[in-house]
């Protein structure tokens, strides 16, 4: 019987999991994953449960797991890959695998960051009305906490090294324009330093690397494969970082190990709910030279161009409908 090991139970790695199964694979399903927790929607991570509107952030129903016949290891690392002999040190026993999924994930760059739901349950119960919340870091994290956590009262500082906000991702003119927003709700930004100011509670949202240290890490292809025969790749250890193409590569992978290529090249797909905007990129804004900014404070569109003109990117504010048309419109230009 074919053993498939997948290290690592966030999104890409219970994904995985769940296509082999729903794509017809009979053989062992082995999913490893260090945190205490069954698989869990980790962008609700800084909204719904830091509100504590939720409590509950699984991706499925605990029976579901074994129903599946998947045999989910929770609280245990990977510890050993060896790529000779085809087993893996799992949690102090050895497992033989036919193939092996790298779905590691990524760690924070440094500690008191939002990654895990033990650092958004720790974070949450320090929340309350006049706390002095420190936010160092302007991006979507970082963001999205201060919009939850002014909700519940706190006093938000966000503090930002570049000059504006999502600067070098979004461009100064969108960051200028968020910026607007963050201090008209009352945040205090303070950009162009790393000085924090006098708090009671500290979050670094300064992002995370990925965790390679499994394998020799030469990258992987838009079906997940890397150069190591039976070893593939798929989520935030690719350097994706966002969860539509963590869900997106996992099911190449697992279609992949069935023999069936149907690689990942989906445009970049990342959503944020904050300070009453619903905020959705399509495409690489980087890749663009210039920037059409359309609309008003409470909706708007940006438009990302290359030197030909042609869209690469577009972030749009409260516009769900004009989604699926850039979609299009991006994969003509493609």
């Amino acid at each position: 019987m074919d053993t498939v090991l997948i290290a690592g139970a966030g999104l890409a790695g219970s994904r995985c999991a769940e296509t082999l199964r729903s794509e017809g694979f009979d053989g062992r399903i082995v999913l490893a994953g260090d945190e205490p927790h069954p698989p869990y929607e980790r962008p609700a991570l800084s909204k719904e449960l830091l509100a504590g509107a939720r409590d509950d952030v699984s991706l499925r129903p605990w029976s579901f797991w074994a129903e599946q016949g998947i045999e989910l290891r929770l609280g245990t690392r990977v510890e050993a890959v060896d790529l000779h002999r085809r087993t893996a040190l799992v949690g102090g026993g050895e497992v033989c695998w036919d193939s092996v999924v790298l779905a590691t994930g990524a760690r924070l760059r440094r500690p008191q960051g939002l990654r895990t739901l033990a650092d958004a349950l720790a974070l949450r119960e320090r929340l309350a009305p006049g706390v002095r919340l420190a936010i160092a870091g302007g991006g979507f994290v970082g963001t999205e906490v201060a919009s939850t956590a002014l909700a519940l009262g706190a006093e938000v500082t966000l503090v930002e090294a570049a000059e504006v906000p999502f600067e070098a991702i979004l461009g100064r003119e969108v960051g200028e324009t968020l910026t607007a927003r963050y201090r008209a709700h009352g945040i205090d930004v303070r950009t162009g330093t790393t000085e924090l100011p006098p708090h009671d509670v500290v979050l670094y949202a300064i992002g995370v690397e990925p965790v390679r240290e499994l394998v020799p890490w030469l990258g992987s292809d838009a079906c997940g494969r890397t150069v190591q025969p039976g070893v593939y790749a798929c989520g935030d250890v690719t350097g994706t970082g966002h969860w539509t193409a963590a869900a997106g590569q996992a099911a190449a992978v697992a279609r992949a190990i069935l023999g069936e290529d149907r690689p990942y090249r989906e445009p970049l797909y990342v959503w944020s709910d904050q300070f009453g905007l619903r905020l959705q990129l399509v495409g690489e804004p980087r890749a663009a030279v210039r920037v059409e900014l359309e609309g008003g404070d409470d909706s708007f569109r940006a438009r990302y161009l290359d030197g030909e003109g042609r869209l690469r990117a577009a972030l749009l504010a409260n516009r769900p409908r004009e989604v699926a048309e850039l979609r299009r419109e991006l994969a003509l230009a493609a």
